[in-house]
């Protein structure tokens, strides 16, 4: 099973972490989808936090979940963390409640030059073996601007863990994830989603959200004032209004 904490009962909602974070980044959403009633579930994703690399991660969710006994569940995750999420939905449908995508890249869009420069600068720096430089690079460009150090700390502290950890462990050969290998399966989901963007994240990951919300069939996004690309970190109160409203609306109702 992956690595994982529980707080509160009633409806799961498993939280899926951004690519340059772990299960931590949803420490303080515990305890209001608690008072809401519900039961978090933030899990470390292969080769995130303590979770080992692994094939496939949205089959890891699936078996952890299998071993917590639970059948169906609202599926929460930002970025990275978004397209297992949508990923686990297509494999998967009849154990997924609701999807919440935030900040979610989408499978049949190409990276634009700004982006894949991103990727290139950290990959590089991982390449010399300079961890610290990989991170400063993820840092810079995933937080805001005017984000507090605090923030640029903890999301350092969970990047840094992440090349760590891949580092000592051997690459698996990863699968294809199903829906880059076929966006088309996205349209046949049926599940209630929200998809939501930060006001203030690279113009990929707004294009992303309209991409996503239209082949799922979702609302127009919701564009969340003041975020970037990790919402639940830099907006949680405003973050966790919206998700607790959507949830209501279509998990405890159903």
């Amino acid at each position: 099973m992956l690595p994982h904490d529980e707080e509160g009962e009633g409806a799961p909602v498993v939280l899926l972490h951004a690519g340059v974070a772990d299960r931590t980044m949803w420490g303080e959403h515990l305890r209001p989808l608690a008072d809401a009633g519900y039961r978090g579930v933030p899990m470390d994703l292969p080769g995130f936090g303590q979770a080992p690399p692994a094939e496939a991660p949205w089959s890891e969710v699936l078996e952890t979940l299998d071993g917590l006994g639970i059948h169906r569940a609202a599926i929460v995750g930002n970025s990275f963390g978004g397209a297992v999420a949508y990923n686990l939905a297509v494999v998967a449908p009849e154990r997924v409640a609701a999807l919440v995508l935030v900040s979610a890249p989408a499978p049949d869009l190409d990276p634009s030059g700004e982006l894949a420069a991103v990727w290139e600068a950290e990959e590089s720096a991982l390449e010399r073996g300079e961890i610290e430089a990989a991170v400063r690079a993820v840092v810079d460009t995933w937080t805001l601007p005017d984000a507090s150090q605090v923030l640029r700390d903890r999301v350092a502290d969970m990047q840094r863990r992440a090349f760590e950890l891949r580092a000592e462990a051997e690459a698996p050969t990863e699968q294809p994830a199903p829906a880059e290998e076929d966006p088309d399966l996205l349209d046949e989901l049926d599940v209630p989603v929200l998809v939501i963007s930060g006001e203030r994240d690279m113009p990929d990951f707004l294009l992303a959200a309209e991409s996503l919300a239209w082949r799922l069939g979702a609302a127009t996004p919701t564009v969340l004032p003041g975020a970037g690309h990790l919402a639940p970190l830099e907006q949680p109160a405003e973050f966790d209004r919206l998700l607790i409203r959507f949830l209501d609306q279509q998990v405890s109702s159903s």
